[in-house]
C-alpha cells in the first residue's frame, strides 16, 4: 500500500508493506534467486530459504526484497500517472522494519514540472516544394557518367580535374619520415585527398617534371610527431590523365544499368527522385512544427535529467570505442573537435531531445491519441522480440501524432 504526494516538481511516496506481504514478497525473492546460493548437503538451487538464510544470515534476502517492493511500487505509479515519470534515480529513506511489522518507507524523487502548450492548432508552416527539376535530372545522370568514366594519358599540363600519376618523398626538417613515400601514386587533382596545397602546386607541370611541394601538416594531424609541422616532398611527375566521360546514350544505359534506353531510365529516376523529395518534404515538416511547438512551448527540463543522459551517452561511446583501443579524447582529437566540444553539443542534443519527447507526450494525453489494440497487432504480427515491437509502436504513435499536427495546420509549399 501507498500513499502519492505531489509538490511542484517534487513526488514523495510513502510506502507500507504490512508482514504477510513482507513475506510474499521475501518468498518471491527466494524463489527467483535460489540457484545463486552454494549450501554444502544441497544441490545448487535447491536449498531450502531457511538453510539459506541460517547459512548466509536472516538478512540475506532484505536487499533485494526492499528493491523488489520498490521498483513494484514505481512501475504501478508511473503507468497510471506517466507524467511522474523520474528524471532522475530515486532515492529511498527507511522509517521501520520488523518482520511481524513489515516495512515503511519513503521513496523520493523529481519530475518535470507542469506546463502549458502553445498553441499547437491553426497555425501555418511554411516548406520547400517536392519538385523534381532537370538540374535534378541532369546531376545523377553526370555522376552516373562520373562513375564510369576512364583516363587516358594526354601529352600537356596538368589541370583540376587530371589524375597525376606520381612518385614522392616527404621530408620533414630535411629528413624522410616514414609513411611519406609512395610510387606511381594516382592523385586526383582537386580531390583534396593530400594536405594542404599539395595538389594546388601541381597544377600546371607535366610528365617528366620534378617539383618540391611545400606543405604544413594540421595541427591536429593523427600522426603526433608531424601535426602542425613544415614539410618538403620531392614530387616527380610519371604521367598525366584526362577524365574522359563515357556518352550519354541508350548503349551506355544499358550496359550500365537495369534498363534498355535512356527514356527509361530516365522515367525511373524521375520517380525516384519524386518519391526522395516527397520523403524530403514529410521531414520538413516534421522538423518546422517541432521547432515550432519547442521554442513556443515553456518546457523547464532539470539540468539532472540531461546531465544523467548526458553521462549515459559518453559511457556508450567510451565503452564503444574501447573495443577498438582508442580513448573518447583521441577520437575526438581526430575530428578535429574536443571533450568540451562534444559535452556542450550533446547537453544542446539530449536538452532538445527531452523536451521533445514531453511536448509530444502532452499533444498525445490531450488530444487522446494512441493505437488500438488491433493497429499493434497487425504492425507487429511475427514479430517476438519485444525491443522492436516497441521500437514499431513508438513509430506508429509518432505517426498518428504527425497527421494529427498536419491536418490541424494549414502547410503552404514554397515555390522555388
Amino acid at each position: 500500500m501507498f500513499n502519492l504526494k505531489k509538490e511542484n516538481t517534487k513526488v514523495e511516496i510513502e510506502l507500507t508493506i504490512d508482514g504477510a506481504e513482507w513475506e510474499k514478497g521475501v518468498q518471491k525473492i527466494y524463489e527467483s534467486s535460489k540457484s545463486k546460493f552454494n549450501v554444502e548437503g544441497f544441490r545448487k538451487g535447491k536449498a531450502p530459504r531457511k538453510v539459506i538464510e541460517k547459512t548466509y544470515g536472516g538478512n540475506v534476502f532484505f536487499e533485494d526484497t526492499v528493491e523488489y517492493f520498490v521498483n513494484e511500487t514505481l512501475n504501478e505509479v508511473i503507468s497510471k500517472n506517466p507524467e511522474l515519470e523520474p528524471v532522475a534515480m530515486p532515492t529511498t529513506r527507511f522509517e521501520s522494519f520488523t518482520v511481524e511489522a513489515g516495512l515503511k518507507m519513503k521513496i523520493m524523487f523529481e519530475i518535470v514540472p507542469e506546463f502549458k502548450l502553445c498553441e499547437y492548432k491553426g497555425q501555418t508552416f511554411k516548406v520547400h516544394e517536392a519538385k523534381v527539376t532537370d538540374h535534378d535530372i541532369e546531376h545523377t545522370i553526370h555522376h552516373l557518367l562520373e562513375d564510369n568514366a576512364k583516363f587516358e594519358v594526354v601529352e600537356r599540363e596538368i589541370k583540376d580535374g587530371d589524375v597525376a600519376v606520381i612518385d614522392f618523398t616527404g621530408y620533414v626538417d630535411g629528413v624522410a619520415f616514414e609513411g611519406g613515400a609512395a610510387e606511381e601514386y594516382p592523385l586526383e587533382i582537386g580531390s583534396h585527398s593530400f594536405i594542404d596545397t599539395f595538389e594546388d602546386q601541381l597544377v600546371g607541370k607535366k610528365a617528366g617534371d620534378e617539383v618540391d611541394v611545400n606543405v604544413t601538416f594540421p595541427e591536429n594531424y593523427q600522426a603526433e610527431n608531424l601535426a602542425g609541422k613544415p614539410a618538403v616532398f620531392k614530387v616527380v611527375v610519371k604521367e598525366v590523365k584526362e577524365k574522359v566521360l563515357p556518352e550519354f546514350n541508350d548503349k551506355f544505359v544499358a550496359d550500365t544499368t537495369e534498363f534498355e534506353t535512356v527514356e527509361e531510365y530516365k522515367k525511373d529516376l524521375t520517380a525516384h527522385i519524386q518519391d526522395m523529395k516527397n520523403k524530403q518534404q514529410d521531414n520538413e515538416v516534421e522538423y518546422v512544427i517541432r521547432e515550432y511547438l519547442l521554442n513556443n512551448t515553456n518546457v523547464e527540463i532539470p539540468e539532472s535529467m540531461v546531465e544523467n543522459e548526458v553521462n549515459e551517452d559518453v559511457e556508450r561511446m567510451r565503452h564503444a570505442l574501447s573495443h577498438y583501443g582508442v580513448t573518447l579524447e583521441d577520437y575526438l582529437a581526430q575530428t578535429g573537435s574536443n571533450i568540451d566540444d562534444y559535452l556542450k553539443n550533446a547537453n544542446e542534443r539530449t536538452l532538445k531531445m527531452i523536451k521533445t519527447r514531453y511536448v509530444y507526450r502532452q499533444l498525445l494525453a490531450e488530444n487522446n491519441i494512441d493505437l488500438t489494440a488491433e493497429e499493434i497487432k497487425d504492425a507487429t504480427k511475427g514479430i517476438s522480440d519485444r525491443n522492436e515491437v516497441l521500437k514499431i509502436e513508438n513509430e506508429l504513435i509518432l505517426a498518428k501524432l504527425h497527421k494529427f499536427l498536419r491536418e490541424n495546420n494549414t502547410i503552404e509549399i514554397i515555390k522555388e
